[in-house]
């Protein structure tokens, strides 16, 4: 009979420590990848009203760590031997037998198969307009020349040089988006662009005004403009209710009388609303206001964009201002938005840098911190389906306000009314701006060593955006041939000097990213890369079950054996690929016993222990291991006889042996968590500066 060492050596134990030994590996490199994620969303998550993300905050993630891992196996054997011996005298016979039985049971292992459906981090790069002077930026075989091509290294497509380094930037940014290469649909052309003004020099500015012009480092905030002419006050009128029809009268010379036959409160105030400024008055009713902050495409600086009504941003916010002035109990959510181009992860931090933008021109007004909330809500298309610059707005939500009016009137600080009077309504007329106590009477603003003077060295314009924009002219004409200067952005004046540059981010539709190079006042600061496949499953796709094959068609194909249908979101594609897999297993093309269920996005398979899983597309199709996992036994048993029979002797000889071997494995693991490499959160964070600046 064959030897129990046969028997273990048949069991192939070094093939199950070997299996044993990998499923370890596989689960501490599962570990290792869920630290990266969790740090990736500690950096990316920044709680309501707060500006720093988690990470940057202090928590930092944990790594866990096998500190040892025993494997067992519990072998059973057992073995019998019987004699059975009887001698008679008979013919002479001789007569042997045998029986060799091996049995071996599989159980039955799963597996999950989760579908993807991203785009990925498409390849970029970036670039810098250091200073306003000739240059050239070529993408792939594309060239852009500053000056129009008459300067030193600028040849292609001409963009002409404007009076300073922001406006020279914008047109450079307008060429890059009108150009072939953005719209392009071949490998290698560009998926986005947009702009940032880095400021490194440290300039600053002073005032004797500050309730006029509010600076904070290399940012001038003009509050209002001009100062106490017609148009400068507002008016602040709360109405509950219609009844009587109100009559809103104001201090004025002539006794205007502003009526409304609306029939709800909110209606009523925008009737009057529009008599009285029909500009940019503001109504709240119920919480909603009827006015929003709009953004340029990719801006998020301050707000600049007019929307329909909606033209005088500057007014808006001197409104609000008042508005939570008047009503000291009463605050304000500031809802960030961005439209459905670009990334979800890209949109929702544009978003929330918007209502942090609104946020810093509301504190500028003398808005306390406290009573700002900003949020970024992402991207959006609920405000209007094919106008995206309908949705790049901030929304202004308040709480402790209802029924209120806030409009600009030419009339001088004292107390309106509404006729006929009553207890659920009255008026104020109160400053666009308070003024500091014993405040000088001309506003001076200085900038290195030079003081501009208002009415003097710069002109003060109808609105808050047209003073910026003389004071900021004032500033580059005083400075024209030195580094330092100063461009507008609807109510602010920018400041920026030696160092400042304007910095450029494309992204490329394709990880053949285009060529990059430049010349003269164009530097590139970072070259195409850091890019990944993308991650929705593509036509071709593979999944690869034990040798066979499944591969991804088109949507609207008609499948045939080993294919399944790419869907139009990732839990259609796990639907089809779980029939796919079933219908395989039924016709003999896969395992027998092998079934697939679909729930959302992820397809669970069972079947055979042991059974191979494998795929063409690691980011689309994320596999839970490399196989269907299971336990398995074997059992062994073995019996022989043997008969002598000589002459007038029978001899009968029986000898019996039983053996039986069956098994089990488990695995003990120690699992300890170690803290995060420094190296690794530095790189995390210089990761983080370049996707969520």
């Amino acid at each position: 009979m064959p030897k129990a060492g046969k028997i273990l050596a048949d069991l192939n134990i070094s093939e199950f420590i070997r299996d044993m030994g990998l499923a370890i590996a596989e689960a501490q490199e599962k570990l290792d990848t869920n630290s990266v994620n969790q740090t990736l969303k500690l950096g990316q998550t920044v709680l309501p009203g707060m500006t720093q993300n988690l990470l940057s905050l202090g928590l930092q993630p944990a790594f866990y760590h096998f500190q040892y891992a025993d494997l067992e196996m519990n072998l059973h054997v057992y073995y019998s031997t019987s004699v059975d011996l009887d001698v008679n005298f008979n013919y002479d016979n001789e007569s042997e037998s045998g029986n060799y039985d091996l049995q071996t049971s599989a159980s039955t292992g799963t597996a999950t198969i989760t579908v993807q459906d991203g785009e990925g981090i498409p390849p970029f790069a970036r670039v810098a307009l250091a200073s306003n002077g000739p240059g050239q930026l070529t993408v792939g075989t594309t060239s852009y020349a500053l000056d129009g091509g008459t300067g030193p290294n600028a040849t292609g497509i001409p963009v002409a040089r404007q009076a300073s380094l922001w406006e020279t930037a914008q047109e450079l940014l307008v060429a890059l988006r009108n150009n072939s290469v953005w719209t392009n649909q071949t490998a290698g052309d560009l998926q986005g662009i947009f702009m940032e003004w880095e400021m490194q020099s440290g300039v600053t500015a002073s005032t004797n005004r500050p309730d006029l012009y509010v600076i904070n480092r290399s940012v001038i905030t003009v509050r209002t403009a001009p100062q106490a002419a017609p148009g400068d006050n507002l008016v602040v009128a709360r109405l509950g209710s219609v009844t009587p029809a109100p009559t809103l009268v104001l201090p004025a010379t002539t006794g205007t009388r502003y009526t409304s036959t609306a029939s709800t409160v909110g209606a009523a105030l925008a009737d009057i609303g529009q008599q009285v400024d029909p500009g940019a008055f503001l109504v709240v009713a119920g919480g909603t206001c009827n006015r929003a902050l709009y953004f340029d495409d990719n801006e998020h600086d301050t707000p600049t964009t007019t929307y329909g009504t909606d033209r005088e941003p500057s007014a808006i916010l001197d409104a609000v201002a008042a508005l939570l002035t008047e009503h000291p109990s009463a605050s304000l959510t500031l809802e960030g938005w961005a439209d459905v181009r670009n990334t979800v992860a890209y949109n929702q931090t544009l978003s929330q840098k918007r209502a942090d933008s609104v946020k810093r021109a509301l504190e500028a007004r003398g808005v306390p911190s406290s009573r700002l909330t900003a949020v970024g809500r992402g991207e959006t298309a609920s405000f209007h389906s094919t106008d995206l610059a309908a949705n790049r707005r901030v929304v202004l939500r308040f709480a402790g306000v209802d029924g209120v009016l806030v409009a600009r009137v030419a009339a001088a600080v004292t107390t309106g009314a509404w006729d006929p009077a009553g207890a659920d309504r009255d008026a104020r007329i109160v400053p666009r701006t308070r003024a500091a106590a014993n405040a000088p009477t001309t506003p001076v603003v200085t900038f290195m060593g030079t003081d501009y003077t208002q009415g003097t060295t710069f002109t003060v314009g109808a609105t808050a955006e047209s003073t910026a924009a003389n004071l900021a002219r004032a500033i580059r004409d005083a400075n024209a041939n030195t580094a330092f200067g100063a461009f507008s952005r609807g109510d602010r004046v920018y400041l920026y000097g030696t160092g400042d540059h304007a910095m450029y981010t494309l992204f490329a539709r394709t990880p053949t990213a285009p060529a990059l190079s430049a010349a003269g006042t164009i530097r590139v600061a970072r070259r195409f890369g850091d890019g990944r496949p993308p991650a929705t499953p593509q036509p071709r796709d593979t999944i690869v079950i034990d040798n066979t094959q499944l591969v991804a068609v088109e949507s609207g194909t008609t499948p045939q054996a080993g294919q399944f249908v790419l869907g139009i979101t990732a839990a259609d594609t796990a639907r089809n690929l779980a029939n796919a897999i079933t219908a395989g297993a039924t016709s003999g093309l896969l395992p027998a016993g092998l079934q697939a269920q679909a729930a959302g996005n992820t397809v669970t398979l069972s079947g055979p222990s042991g059974t191979m899983l494998g795929t063409s597309n690691t980011n689309a199709f994320l596999l839970s291991g490399p196989r269907l996992g299971g336990r398995s036994s074997v059992d062994r048993k073995e019996s022989s006889g043997r008969e002598l029979r000589a002459l007038n002797v029978d001899a009968h000889l029986a000898v019996k042996h039983e053996l039986s071997v069956s098994g089990s494995s488990s695995i003990k693991a120690r699992l300890v968590a170690v803290p995060a490499p420094p190296q690794f959160l530095q790189a995390i964070g210089d990761y983080l500066s370049l996707w969520y600046p």
